[in-house]
């Protein structure tokens, strides 16, 4: 069986930088974002990911991205999947995230985890989301 963390251990905000369609229903974004790990280690974030429309208002996305520290000297990568239903005018997206890390430091947490988050984007591409780890 699958249990959630009471708290969530990556909150973040940030913008999509970039989007391209790359055919039909189809485009190709890149963001960045900044947040903050376990409510005390500061990160950037950064990656891009591919995203189809399936119409009746639902979006699929694959993706990954890195995570850094502010500092630069430790990283973690990770992809994800994530399926967007536009709700009262914006989309918001739900999905799970795959974690690995050489870190031995303070990101070393992340090795292997399985997270799942929300995801809502604003009409100007400015986001907030919120991710906890399936334990």
């Amino acid at each position: 069986m699958i249990y959630e963390s009471e708290e969530p251990f990556f909150e973040e905000k940030g913008r999509l930088t970039d989007q391209q369609e790359i055919g039909g229903n189809r485009s190709q974004s890149m963001f960045s974002a900044e947040g903050t790990l376990k409510g005390n280690i500061e990160v950037i974030n950064k990656g891009d990911f591919v995203s189809i429309s399936k119409g009746n208002k639902v979006t699929h996305a694959q993706g990954q991205g890195v995570i850094m520290t502010k500092d630069g000297t430790e990283k973690a990568s990770y992809t994800f999947l994530a399926v967007g239903i536009t709700e009262e005018g914006k989309p918001v997206f739900r999905g799970s995230a795959v974690y690995s890390t050489d870190s031995t430091g303070r990101l070393a947490f992340l090795n292997n985890i399985l997270s799942f988050f929300q995801l809502e984007i604003d009409a100007a591409g400015n986001f907030l989301s919120i991710e906890r780890e399936l334990k």
